[in-house]
């Protein structure tokens, strides 16, 4: 393993730990022998290594000469990354209370798969048209009510409320909301 090792003879306190201080910088990873001849710079070596958590021991050789002997600072590794937040996913907008054409229980049964499948980045579910259906479905109401417990809100159009004259049970949106988001692309119809 490799040593390196610090000379300092004949230099000040403050230039000792300057020299130090670089060499703890530049190669923190590798196992440093410091040298000197001066008991106020071991004293400074011996402070500048306990702030910068590098153990070390004192070995003494002649009677004005010093050596220090200071292990390499442990490597941390990098912290793991955090764990990645799933973008927020568009807005769903239904209308439909099933997948057409072809056999409307088979259309049902695959549109309620597919809404059971919205994750909790989506922010809200529109029912609006047809899809108002859906509010007579026992399945689709579980559907809708485990989605609002995941944190996405179920939405009716507050205009297909008005013309079928239906109380809502849940939160009614200004179809402008949706109507202009379907216009730039930035919601998933079903």
């Amino acid at each position: 393993m490799d040593i390196l090792t610090l000379e300092l003879f004949g230099v000040t306190a403050s230039q000792a730990l300057r020299e130090l201080g670089l060499v703890l910088d530049r190669d923190p990873g590798i196992p440093l022998r410091v040298l000197g001849d001066d008991e106020t710079v071991l004293l400074n070596v011996q402070r500048l290594l306990e702030r910068r958590f590098r153990p070390f021991r004192v070995v003494s050789a002649e009677a004005r000469a010093w050596r220090v002997d200071a292990e390499a600072k442990a490597v941390q590794a990098a912290p793991a990354p955090a764990p990645a937040v799933p973008p927020p996913s568009p807005p769903v907008l239904l209308l439909r209370s099933a997948f057409t054409p072809g056999d409307r229980a088979l259309g049902r049964r695959l549109l309620l798969g597919a809404l059971a499948r919205v994750g909790p980045a989506t922010p809200w579910v529109c029912l609006a048209h047809e899809a108002v259906e859906l509010l007579e479905d026992p399945a689709a109401m579980e559907i809708f009510e485990a989605l609002e417990a995941q944190g996405t809100r179920v939405r009716l159009s507050a205009e297909t409320c008005a013309y079928h004259r239906l109380q809502p049970p849940f939160e009614l949106l200004d179809d402008a909301v949706w109507q202009e988001l379907a216009a730039r692309g930035a919601l998933t119809l079903l």
